[in-house]
């Protein structure tokens, strides 16, 4: 389900022809953010509903997403995550406490004519979960599935500090979230952490201390890190590798 389901219903059409309808009757159009610049009624018409498709298509995130989201910050399921990465055939249930998440969106539409700014349209999106008796199985770092659960969600648009929309929906947690293939728990730095070193990045460390150590005697810093653990070596071979790609 996406924040714009959760808002309008599910026809895009309809959301749009809402959203300008809107857009018409606060005169967003005539005045925009800067109250500075006016159109006359067919062009302003015509600029309400390009804003109310720009905004229609911010408004297709998936509720799911924003979910996730909220639940990789989780300490018991990345926790859990990190262990089923280590043993891959692992799984583990785990029970989260009733719970709340927030997932807020201050995005903003700039309006140019002629290439000149006429104004801005500033939007807020709040999205809040409420969720009790959440069971969720983690396998190979990824939520596998829901088992149990009540969550409640609740969405709000904002247009220019007007409230355009705000809705109220009970879910059947195990029925709603539908996961295939599973929602990763890890980001790629955290699983390559929980993989532990390569024989690559050992081979990468090894060198760089070697190079180290021949040139310490022309520099007592060059000593100090060739006496480093292998972990801080390592980091600073990635930055290095960030460092030469970004000034490349």
């Amino acid at each position: 389900m996406s924040v714009r389901a959760l808002l309008f219903g599910e026809e895009s059409g309809s959301t749009i022809d809402a959203l300008a309808g809107h857009l018409h009757e606060r005169h967003v159009a005539e005045t925009l953010s800067n109250g500075a610049r006016r159109m006359p009624g067919a062009a302003g018409r015509a600029v309400e509903r390009e804003i109310a498709a720009v905004v229609n298509g911010f408004l297709a995130m998936d509720l799911l997403d924003l979910l996730g989201a909220g639940w990789r910050k989780y300490s018991a399921l990345t926790a859990a995550a990190r262990r089923t990465h280590a043993a891959p055939d692992s799984e583990e249930l785990v029970a989260l406490t009733s719970h709340h998440i927030t997932s807020t969106h201050r995005p903003c539409v700039d309006l140019i004519i002629d290439g000149v700014r006429a104004g801005t349209i500033d939007l807020a999106v709040t999205v809040d979960f409420d969720l009790n008796g959440v069971l969720a199985v983690v396998r190979d770092a990824r939520l596998a599935a829901v088992r149990s659960g009540e969550c409640t969600v609740t969405g709000t648009l904002g247009i220019q500090e007007n409230t355009v929309a705000s809705r109220y929906r009970s879910l059947d947690v195990p029925g709603a979230i539908r996961l295939r293939s599973g929602l990763p728990l890890l980001t790629p730095e955290q699983l390559a952490s929980a993989s532990g070193p390569t024989p690559e990045s050992i081979a990468a460390v090894t060198g760089f201390r070697t190079w180290l150590e021949s040139h310490a005697e022309e520099n007592a810093a060059l000593g100090d890190l060739a006496r480093a653990n292998p972990e801080t070596l390592e980091n600073l071979l990635r930055a290095g590798e960030h460092y030469w790609v970004r000034t490349r």
